[in-house]
């Protein structure tokens, strides 16, 4: 695993540390996905947990969506800055959810840190963070796009102890589950928090019994090096050279416009440096990115691109500088609104991409379709209480240069689950009519982008009301290398019997819906990849097969000709021939 002629412990001990910290993160988080109350845990898996040591430093992740590394970024220092180590107690549970003072990236998400002793001291700590439906704030759901101030999103929690010494502090519980609309499921998310934190504690203490102090201390320095100078081989590989790359926001969160987006990729030997200078102005909605989302989406992008097998730890980020000028989309200045960050982050993920694009193009993807999210609210008329439904639909990624693009997923940052139609209908008053990919979204290439998504949902709850957020409505996802966009999506709001249907714009919050009233929400689809006159006929005929393509696009975009369902290899190479003439003449 590493040299470690210098260390400790030998490399099978330090590879058994290693997968041992990483197995009790993964049960962390089994625990607080069976346990939890809500949906938008115990079904989309909107969650996720970590293991630090005693300095803060990342040794173990288990992300569902790498954004959430986010909350977890900064937390320790907030910590020491809060709290004397002879305050610290076992027992404790630290809760968090600030932007501004580490342990969160936008309110929804609560971070709880416990510490881990052995032998009467702070041997480490472990981490857990879950997305809660609603802490509050002026929209239900706690997430509007159209926020233009943090104090609009909700509950602002400092670091406290929610437990201590063992024992919970129900005023601070109290005041928590005041602050959200759906207290019932707070308590029970909370509780599943409390639960896998009480398991890492566990896992973590025997570990310490099994391997003790020294010999833990030392595998943790052997198993950071080994991902740093993994890390390090990886970038070697890459050319030495200076790669930019950009993409945009067509909407700031109140309005449709385009916010740059920009990234200039500095390899140097074995380092990275990523710039992101040239960056748009923070902007009034809430789609700004506090530093750590962009710390996080920046950690994520190189281990995917550079080396996805790197071990999910802070070894690797050693080898990586990152510049975000103070006041802009990608470093927020306080009380910017930053419900909305993962949207940005997404979008980011894409400039990154571009920019590695010229020095890897054989790793990237084109760009994708990101999430489109709705919140439900309104009066359960099954059980007569309030509901929240968190909803994020996905988008599609950008085709690579040897495979095309995946429907119908999340993409970079975000990775929770669709939520199920059956946990849909049986959780809230919505009937969902209509779930389905769309034919001719994703964009033409040598590889075809990822297509959207169409889902339609009736709502027949009282009083109801609905918050929608949206990107890549105004623009779609552009291709590489000659491929083509993506499609844009949108939201359509259908009314009565006589489906009279209105477009929405991008964002939107608390509008009122009647019962029987659907909302329409189509996703944006991905990029392709190189010309689409490369792409071999037989991909074409199967994606005409699949009903991924229509006949009138495969002649359009891939100048592929069908007749009678068969493909008319002569007036194929002659029409193929001719758009290539066209496409020459009108470049040049």
């Amino acid at each position: 695993m590493a040299d470690i002629s210098s260390a400790k412990v030998d490399l099978i001990t330090a590879e058994v540390l290693a997968y041992r910290l990483q197995s009790a993160s993964e049960e962390m988080l089994s625990v607080l996905v069976k346990t939890a109350f809500s949906p938008n845990i115990k079904e989309r898996r909107d969650c996720s947990t970590g293991i630090f040591d005693e300095r803060g430093r990342l040794l173990a992740l288990s992300a569902i969506a790498p954004i959430h590394l986010s909350s977890m970024l900064g937390i320790m220092e907030n910590l020491t800055k809060t709290f004397t180590l002879d305050a610290i107690c076992e027992g404790d549970i630290f809760l968090t959810n600030d932007p501004y003072r580490g342990g969160g990236s936008h309110l929804p998400d609560l971070t709880l840190l416990t510490p881990v002793f052995y032998k009467g001291k702070v041997a480490a700590f472990v981490a857990n963070i879950a997305h809660h439906s609603d802490i509050g704030g002026k929209v239900a759901g706690s997430e509007s796009a159209d926020c233009t101030s943090i104090f609009q999103e909700g509950l602002r929690i400092p670091l406290v102890k929610i437990i201590s010494k063992g024992e919970l502090q129900e005023a601070i519980h109290e005041f928590i589950l005041l602050n959200s609309r759906t207290p019932r499921e707070r308590w029970g998310d909370l509780q599943a928090q409390f639960a896998a934190s009480t398991t890492g504690v566990q896992r973590l203490s025997e570990t310490f019994k099994r391997f003790g102090e020294q010999t833990f201390a030392a595998g943790v320095e052997v198993i950071l090096d080994y991902a740093e100078r993994r890390a390090k081989a990886a970038i070697l590989r890459i050319p030495d050279g200076e790669y930019e790359g950009e993409d945009f926001l067509d909407n700031d969160g109140i309005v449709d416009r385009l916010i740059r987006l920009k990234a200039k990729v500095v390899v140097r030997g074995d380092r990275l440096h990523i710039d992101f200078t040239g960056t748009a102005p923070q902007i009034p909605g809430s789609r700004n990115m506090p530093l750590t989302a962009t710390l996080s989406t920046v950690y994520y992008a190189v281990k995917a691109l550079v080396d996805p097998e790197l071990p999910p730890n802070a070894g690797y980020f050693r080898a990586i500088d990152i510049t975000a000028p103070p006041g802009t989309v990608v470093n927020c200045s306080e009380p910017a609104a930053v419900g909305d960050r993962v949207s940005c982050a997404n979008i980011l993920g894409d400039a990154i991409f571009n920019a590695f694009a010229k020095a890897i193009p054989d790793r990237v993807a084109a760009a994708c379709g990101p999430l489109h999210g709705l919140i439900f609210s309104g009066v359960n008329p099954n059980r007569g209480e309030y509901f929240v439904d968190y909803e994020t639909y996905a988008g599609a990624s950008g085709a690579m240069n040897d495979q095309d693009g995946r429907d119908a997923v999340r993409v970079h940052v975000s990775g929770a689950a669709n939520l199920p139609v059956e946990a849909v209908e049986h959780e809230f008053p919505l009937v969902v009519k209509c779930y389905e990919l769309m034919t001719d979204t994703g964009g033409a290439g040598r590889f075809r982008g990822g297509l959207g998504t169409r889902r339609e949902i009736a709502v027949f709850a009282k009083e109801a009301r609905l918050v929608g957020r949206g990107l890549r409505q105004k623009q779609g996802a552009p291709g590489l290398f000659g491929g083509k966009s993506g499609s844009t999506g949108g939201f359509f709001h259908i009314r009565g019997e006589e489906n009279n249907e209105t477009t929405l714009p991008a964002t939107f919050s608390e509008l009122p819906f009647e019962e029987g009233d659907k909302i329409r929400v189509e996703t944006p689809a991905g990029g392709g990849y190189g010309n689409p006159m490369q792409r071999d006929t037989e991909l074409v005929l199967a994606d005409l097969v699949a009903e991924k393509v229509s006949i009138k696009k495969a002649r359009q975009d891939y100048g592929v000709v069908v007749k009678n369902g068969l493909l008319d290899e002569e007036a194929t190479t002659a029409l193929r021939a001719r758009m290539r003439e066209e496409d020459h003449a009108h470049r040049g």
